[in-house]
């Protein structure tokens, strides 16, 4: 007897937020040119108190970053690394792409939509602990702009 599997839900909101992360200001601060730099960043967020405290040890097991040539930023390898070009090296984008493991790695990958509304709350939560609260009220407003659904709170900070 076999099971039946059910596919991804579709990304229904990718566009709209990508279109909401042009307009945040942090998008192209806080450089991170290196590998180096960029693991070093991963490690310190899985390394958090924050992290620790509110996700299993199976969400913040390491994460591998390496370059990715002329290829799109994307999380790949079975929820443990994520290929960063050139281009995207700076806290806001390794935050996006960590952001895609850990809601895999919390809700099963495949199960929720990739930019989804699950994916938007993590990440907004990501911003607001990495990179601040002036970030995440900027990115919440430009969400809010776009139409990018999701759950976070903006009286939680």
């Amino acid at each position: 007897m076999g099971f039946i599997v059910k596919p991804a839900p579709r990304d229904e909101q990718r566009k709209r937020l990508y279109a909401a992360e042009r307009q945040v200001a942090a998008l192209l601060r806080d450089k991170l040119p290196t590998i180096g730099e960029m693991q070093g960043f991963v490690d310190s967020i899985l390394r958090s108190r924050w992290l620790q405290t509110y996700f299993a040890a199976s969400v913040v097991a390491p994460i591998r970053v390496i370059g990715g040539r002329q290829r799109p930023a994307t999380a790949l390898n079975f929820l443990s690394t994520i290929s960063m070009p050139k281009w995207s090296r700076t806290k806001f984008l390794v935050i996006h792409e960590v952001s895609h493991i850990l809601a895999a790695r919390c809700y099963g990958e495949g199960v929720i939509a990739a930019h989804g509304p699950e994916y938007a709350t993590l990440f907004l939560e990501l911003v607001l602990h990495f990179l601040g609260a002036e970030d995440a009220l900027d990115m919440h407003e430009a969400f809010a702009r776009c139409g990018v659904v999701h759950s976070y709170s903006r009286g939680e900070q």
